[in-house]
């Protein structure tokens, strides 16, 4: 009788056979974000969507989006540390 397969070796050939490996690292980047920030910046903050590398993020106010906009060094590198720095290159707050 075979072994059973892990889902940890058949969901990565799974998403690259059907071409899905791409939105499910943006995915993986979006649903992330309050790991990324703490939980304090995610509570008034919702991540938009990652388009050519520029992560759009929606702000609860203007104090925040000034908060975020000296943070965002920070933040980015946090981002290069989990997915690689090819993975975001810019933020935009909205």
């Amino acid at each position: 009788m075979a072994r059973p397969l892990s889902l940890r070796n058949i969901i990565p050939s799974t998403l690259k056979e059907f071409g899905l490996e791409e939105k499910a690292h943006k995915y993986s980047i979006l649903t992330s974000w309050p790991e990324i920030v703490g939980e304090s910046v995610a509570a008034v903050t919702i991540p938009m969507k990652l388009e050519r590398g520029v992560l759009h993020i929606r702000v609860a106010n203007a104090v925040w989006k000034y908060e975020l906009t000296m943070r965002k060094s920070e933040i980015l590198r946090k981002i290069h540390q989990k997915y690689g720095e090819l993975s975001v290159s810019d933020i935009h707050w909205k």
